[in-house]
């Protein structure tokens, strides 16, 4: 089964604008990763008790937690370009990441909750991320998905990559492996095998892009900040120019 031509061209766009992101990012050797573009209110678990807001090249370490409220968002970008965005209300603790910048090898595991993207680095080509939920663990080799759970329901949508594997935690013999991109995989019983597979829509695409880029409304909000900010400091120097 293919997908229809309309879909395929979102999801070209969709590629090209994560190179974009990636663009111009720099490694960091003391840590293995940075967290970047956070949006409203993100906390870091592992130090809940002095509750500092994750900010712009904070580098992330292993078993270390990420999460969103109602109106956050986080982008966390690794060391060999693998990238994963949090939706608002989600968390994504980062279990382990290991990379050798020499041969591009290593592993990476996650655990999430709620919405979140991942976009495969060098890591991710030769071995699978591995993303783990309530109710089932998701590998991503070479590309990119969203993952969203809630509860004791998984939902996998695969984007883009060489393949997508989803395990059902309790029943490790019921793993469902995908080749082709733009499907969904399902799994709401932990115990059961993975029956629920559909093609991916470019409504369904769309919605789950919206919920990590932030509504129109946000936006619009954001922009008229500024704009009053820069309105305000126009007038300060013309007050000042006029004393």
């Amino acid at each position: 089964m293919s997908l229809r031509s309309n879909l395929g061209e979102k999801f070209k766009h969709f590629f090209i604008y994560f190179l974009f992101i990636f663009s111009g990012f720099l490694a960091s050797q003391e840590g293995i990763g940075v967290a970047a573009a956070v949006d409203t209110v993100t906390t870091d678990l592992t130090l809940e008790q002095e509750k500092k807001l994750v900010d712009e090249g904070y580098k992330i370490i292993q078993n270390h937690t990420i999460e969103t409220d109602e109106n956050g968002k986080a982008q966390m970008l690794l060391v060999d370009g693998t990238a994963f965005t949090v939706g608002p209300n989600s968390s994504v603790t980062l279990d382990s990441f290991i990379y050798n910048p020499v041969t591009a090898e290593g592993s990476l595991t996650v655990t999430s909750k709620g919405l979140m993207r991942l976009v495969g680095g060098k890591v991710t080509k030769k071995n699978p991320a591995i993303i783990r939920t309530n109710s089932a663990t998701v590998g991503i080799r070479g590309g990119i998905v969203f993952v969203n759970s809630e509860g004791e329901s998984t939902e996998a949508s695969f984007i883009y990559g060489d393949e997508m594997s989803v395990t059902p935690n309790l029943n490790q013999d019921g793993t469902y492996v995908l080749t082709r991109n733009g499907f969904v995989v399902v799994v709401d019983d932990p115990l059961e095998e993975v029956e629920d597979v559909s093609l991916l829509t470019a409504d369904q695409l769309l919605a789950m892009q919206q919920s990590l880029q932030g509504s129109p409304e946000e936006e619009e909000e954001s922009e008229e900040s500024s704009e009053e900010g820069e309105s305000e400091e126009g007038e300060s120097e013309e007050e000042e120019s006029e004393e």
